[in-house]
C-alpha cells in the first residue's frame, strides 16, 4: 500500500524528469543558445520542484487498520470487520447467542484463508493521457541511441564564453577526390612527396583547408581552367578553397609569403565510350533476335541501346510490299549490362523475341549507342541485317503470318489481305485443323471487310494482326502454345528477380512456379508429339535424352546458387535449361507429321470444338452482363467496332462482337461439329454419335437465340452443348478402348514399342504401344478435381449471396447450383 501511494503521488515528478532527462541526452544543450538554455533549465527546475512538492504532500504511510480493511475487502464478507461486531439484537437470547456464534466461527475461518494483497500499481485512472508511457519511451530512446554526455553539454553550454582561440602556427589539409564512378581513391595533399606528381582523373575536385587567420594565406593553381581559386572562410579561424581538375598544371599554397606546400596535378582525360557490333545479328532456335555486342570505356558504360530501323530500299518489293510502307518509329532495344566484372570492357549479347514486331523477317539497319557515367556518347556505324522473327513450318500459319506482315506495312493492303484471308479458308476442312483457329481468321476476316468499308483499317490494324498471329501460333503449335507461353514467363519472372536480388523465399515461390510450367510444358510437348507421330520418325541424337530427374536436378541447382548470391551463375543454368527445351522441340518439331489414327484425330477435334463452345458461352454471359447493365443504367456512350478483349463498346454489340458475330461463330461451330460426327471412326458406338447429334441441334438453336437476342436462352443451349459434347467424348473414349482391347495379341504395341530408338522417348522415359508413353511412375500428378470443383461450387454461392448482382446474373446462378 506504500508502494501505491508513492507511485500514485510521484508519477508526475518522474515522468517530468525522465522527460528533462532525454532531452538533455539528445542534445539540447548544443541546439538552443545560452540564455535560451538558461531559460529551460529555470522553468525545468520549478517544474521538477513543484511536482516534488506535490507528490510529498500526496503521499500517505498506510496504518494497520487500513492494512486489515484492504485485505478484508478482497475475503468474502468482510470477515476481519465481522470478527470485531457485536450484535445489536437478542444478547439474552441463548438461541440467538448460538447463531452468533456460529456466525464468528464461520467468520474466523473465512479469515483465516487470508492471503496477502498483491499492490494495484495501475495509474491508468491517474494518467489518462498515457504521460507516463510517453515519459518511458523517450528514457528508453535516450539509454539506447543518444549520447552519455548530454548533462556534460549543459556545463559546458552556460560555462563563461571564451574569446576566440586561433591555433598557432600554419596548419593545412588538402584533399583530391576524383568522381564517384571512375572507382579511384581520394589523395591526401599532405601526404604527396615534395616534387610528386599527381596523376587525377578529369572531373576531379580539390579541396584546400587552412586553419589561422585566413588573410595571411594565399593559393595558386592553373588548373581550374577559370579564375584561380581563393580562401575564403567558412568558419572563424578555417579557410577553404574547391576547385576541379580541368587542365594539367600546378597548385601551390603559402603562408605569409612562404610556400607551404605545392603539388603538380597531370589530369587524365575522360574518353568517350565505344560501341559496336560483334558479329552478324542472328536467330536462335525459337526465333529470339540475338544481337552481339561489345565496347569500352576508360570508367565504364552506364547504359546502352540499340536502334533498329526498316532499310527500305533492300525491300524486296513485291506482292503487299509493293506499295508505300507507312511511317513508323525504329524500334528500340535497351542493351543488358554485365551483372558481375564492371563495364570498362563489355562483351554481351541481346537476345530478345521481335517476332511480333512489323520489322521482323524485313531488312533493316542496327545503330548501337552507348553512354558513360559522364555523359559522353557514341554511336556504331549502321549496320545492314535482317531481323529475325519466330519461324513457322507449317504452311497455312507462314500464309497467316505473311498477310500479317502485308497489313502491317501499310493500311492500303487492307483489301489485298481481306480476299487472301477468304480464299484461305474458303474450305476449311482441307486448311484448318484448330477449329479455333478457323474462328479467329473468320473474325479477322469480318473486322477488317467491315474497317475497309469505313475507311477505318488503321484503327484495327494492330488488332487483326495480333488475331492472325495468335492463329498462326495455334496452327503451328496446336496445344503446346499455352504451356510454352506459362513456362516464357516463368522464366521471363525468375530472371528478373535473380536480376533484382529478390529475397530467398521469392525465389523459391518462382522456382516452385518454373519447376510446374516445366511439367506442363514437357508432357504437352510429349503429348502432341505422340499424337502426331513425331516421336518414331524423329532421329535423337545419342545423348540428348533428358530425364525427369536430370531436368529436377538442374532446377535444384539453380535455386542452390540463387540462395548463395551466385545469382550470375544462376541466371546462365536457367538459359541453359531453356536452351535444352527449345533443342528439344526442335528436334521433336523436326521428325514429320507422322500418322494419326482416326479416332485420335476425332477425339482431338470434339476436345477443341468443346474448348470453343466453352469459350463462346463465356462471350454470351458476358454480353447478358452488359445488356442488363445497359437496362439498368441507360444506353452507353458510342464508340468504337467491339473486338475480343475490348473494354468497351456501342449498344448492342458484345465485348467479343456484336450478337450477330457470335452467332455467327456458334454456326461455324454447329458446321464443324457436324464434320465431325460426320467423320467419326467406325468404333464409335451409337451412343457417342447421338451425343454429338444433340450437341449439333443445341448449338444450331443457339446460335438461333443470339440472332433475335435471347441470349439467357442460347447460355442454356450452349450449356446443353457442352454437356453433350463432353458425353460424346467419353463414349468414344469408351468405344476405342473397347476396340484397342479386342486387337490380336498387341501388334500394335510390339511394333511401337521397336520403332523407338533403345526403347526412352526424348524425355527419358519409356515408349509405351501405339505411340502412347509408359511408365510406372506418376510423372505429373494430376489436379485435385474434387478440390477444384468445390472451389467452384463456392465462388458460385458467394456470387448469389450477393444480391447487389443484377436479377437475370442471379437467376443464372442459381440454375448453375440446381445442376451441380
Amino acid at each position: 500500500m506504500a508502494l501505491e501511494s508513492f507511485t500514485r503521488a510521484f508519477w508526475p515528478f518522474g515522468s517530468a524528469l525522465a522527460f528533462v532527462w532525454a532531452a538533455l541526452a539528445f542534445g539540447l544543450a548544443e541546439i538552443t543558445t545560452r540564455p535560451q538554455l538558461m531559460a529551460l533549465a529555470g522553468a525545468a527546475g520549478v517544474l521538477l520542484l513543484a511536482l516534488l512538492v506535490r507528490g510529498i504532500m500526496r503521499f500517505h504511510w498506510p496504518g494497520e487498520a487500513e492494512a486489515r480493511a484492504r485485505i478484508d475487502a478482497v475475503l468474502p464478507g468482510r470477515p476481519l470487520a465481522a470478527l470485531s461486531d457485536e450484535p445489536a439484537l437478542g444478547r439474552d437470547d441463548p438461541a440467538a447467542q448460538r447463531v452468533w456464534a456460529a456466525h464468528l466461527a464461520r467468520m474466523r475461518r473465512l479469515a483465516a484463508t487470508a492471503r496477502p494483497v498483491v499492490p494495484d500499481l495501475r495509474l491508468a485512472g491517474y494518467d489518462r493521457w498515457a504521460i507516463r508511457l510517453m515519459a518511458l519511451v523517450a528514457l528508453i530512446a535516450a539509454g539506447l541511441f543518444a549520447r552519455d554526455r548530454g548533462v556534460e553539454a549543459v556545463a559546458t553550454a552556460l560555462a563563461p564564453v571564451p574569446g576566440t582561440a586561433v591555433a598557432a602556427g600554419p596548419s593545412f589539409e588538402g584533399w583530391a577526390e576524383p568522381p564517384a564512378y571512375t572507382g579511384r581513391p581520394t589523395v591526401y595533399l599532405p601526404e604527396v612527396a615534395a616534387g610528386s606528381t599527381v596523376a587525377v582523373p578529369e572531373g576531379t575536385e580539390v579541396t584546400i583547408r587552412v586553419y589561422g587567420e585566413t588573410d595571411r594565406f594565399a593559393i595558386e593553381e592553373d588548373i581550374s581552367g577559370g579564375a584561380p581559386a581563393a580562401l575564403s572562410e567558412a568558419a572563424p579561424g578555417i579557410g577553404t578553397a574547391e576547385f576541379p581538375v580541368a587542365a594539367t598544371g600546378e597548385v601551390a599554397l603559402s603562408r605569409s609569403g612562404r610556400e607551404i606546400g605545392a603539388w603538380s596535378f597531370v589530369m587524365e582525360p575522360d574518353q568517350p565510350p565505344e560501341i559496336r557490333l560483334a558479329g552478324p545479328v542472328e536467330a536462335a532456335p525459337t526465333g529470339e533476335t540475338r544481337l552481339p555486342y561489345e565496347g569500352s570505356d576508360d570508367h565504364g558504360i552506364t547504359g546502352a541501346e540499340a536502334e533498329i530501323a526498316l532499310d527500305v530500299p533492300r525491300v524486296d518489293r513485291r506482292y503487299g510490299l509493293t506499295v508505300e510502307p507507312q511511317a513508323r518509329p525504329a524500334l528500340e532495344a535497351e542493351l543488358p549490362m554485365p551483372l558481375t566484372g564492371g563495364t570498362r570492357e563489355i562483351d554481351d549479347a541481346l537476345v530478345e523475341d521481335f517476332s511480333k514486331h512489323p520489322f521482323a523477317g524485313l531488312p533493316v539497319t542496327v545503330t548501337l549507342a552507348a553512354e558513360d557515367a559522364r555523359g559522353q556518347a557514341a554511336e556504331s556505324a549502321p549496320e545492314a541485317a535482317v531481323l529475325p522473327m519466330r519461324r513457322f513450318y507449317d504452311p497455312l500459319a507462314r500464309a497467316l503470318v505473311e498477310q500479317r506482315r502485308d497489313l502491317l506495312w501499310s493500311t492500303e493492303n487492307g483489301r489485298r489481305v481481306t480476299q487472301v484471308l477468304r480464299a484461305i479458308s474458303n474450305h476449311p476442312d482441307a486448311a484448318f485443323d484448330s477449329p479455333r483457329a478457323y474462328l479467329v481468321v473468320r473474325a479477322a476476316i469480318r473486322r477488317l471487310a467491315e474497317a475497309e468499308k469505313a475507311g477505318t483499317v488503321a484503327a484495327v490494324q494492330d488488332e487483326v494482326a495480333e488475331a492472325l498471329w495468335q492463329a498462326a501460333v495455334q496452327i503451328e503449335d496446336g496445344n503446346l502454345g499455352d504451356a510454352k507461353e506459362r513456362l516464357a514467363r516463368a522464366k521471363e519472372r525468375l530472371q528478373q528477380a535473380l536480376r533484382e536480388g529478390a529475397s530467398d523465399e521469392e525465389i523459391a515461390r518462382l522456382m516452385d512456379e518454373l519447376r510446374q510450367a516445366t511439367r506442363d510444358y514437357m508432357e504437352q510437348m510429349a503429348r502432341d508429339a505422340m499424337r502426331n507421330g513425331e516421336m518414331q520418325q524423329a532421329e535423337i541424337p545419342p545423348g540428348q535424352t533428358m530425364t525427369q530427374d536430370q531436368i529436377q536436378e538442374l532446377m535444384d541447382r539453380i535455386q542452390e546458387l540463387s540462395e548463395q548470391g551466385r545469382k550470375a551463375e544462376a541466371e546462365a543454368l536457367l538459359e541453359m535449361l531453356q536452351q535444352m527445351l527449345d533443342n528439344m522441340q526442335m528436334m521433336m518439331g523436326q521428325g514429320g507429321p507422322g500418322e494419326n489414327g482416326q479416332g485420335q484425330q476425332s477425339m482431338q477435334g470434339l476436345a477443341d470444338a468443346l474448348r470453343e463452345q466453352q469459350g463462346l458461352a463465356d462471350e454470351s454471359f458476358q454480353q447478358l452482363q452488359r445488356q442488363f447493365q445497359r437496362g439498368r443504367n441507360g444506353p452507353s456512350g458510342q464508340g468504337e467496332q467491339g473486338w475480343p478483349g475490348d473494354e468497351a463498346a456501342p449498344d448492342g454489340q458484345a465485348q467479343g462482337g456484336d450478337p450477330g458475330s457470335l452467332a455467327d461463330r456458334q454456326d461455324a461451330l454447329r458446321q464443324l461439329t457436324e464434320e465431325l460426327q460426320r467423320g467419326l471412326p467406325g468404333e464409335a458406338g451409337e451412343a457417342a454419335r447421338e451425343a454429338l447429334r444433340e450437341a449439333e441441334r443445341n448449338m444450331g438453336e443457339a446460335a438461333e437465340g443470339l440472332r433475335e437476342g435471347d441470349t439467357a436462352g442460347a447460355l442454356d443451349r450452349q450449356a446443353d452443348a457442352i454437356d453433350n459434347l463432353r458425353e460424346g467424348m467419353r463414349q468414344m473414349g469408351e468405344d476405342l478402348r473397347r476396340a484397342e482391347g479386342n486387337g490380336q495379341d498387341g501388334q500394335g504395341q510390339l511394333e511401337g514399342s521397336a520403332a523407338a530408338e533403345n526403347g526412352r522417348d526424348p524425355l527419358g522415359r519409356p515408349s509405351g504401344g501405339r505411340g502412347g508413353i509408359g511408365t510406372d511412375e506418376n510423372m505429373l500428378p494430376e489436379v485435385d478435381s474434387a478440390a477444384r470443383a468445390r472451389a467452384l461450387l463456392d465462388e458460385i454461392r458467394r456470387r448469389v449471396g450477393e444480391q447487389m448482382r443484377p436479377e437475370l446474373e442471379l437467376d443464372y446462378l442459381r440454375r448453375l447450383l440446381d445442376l451441380f
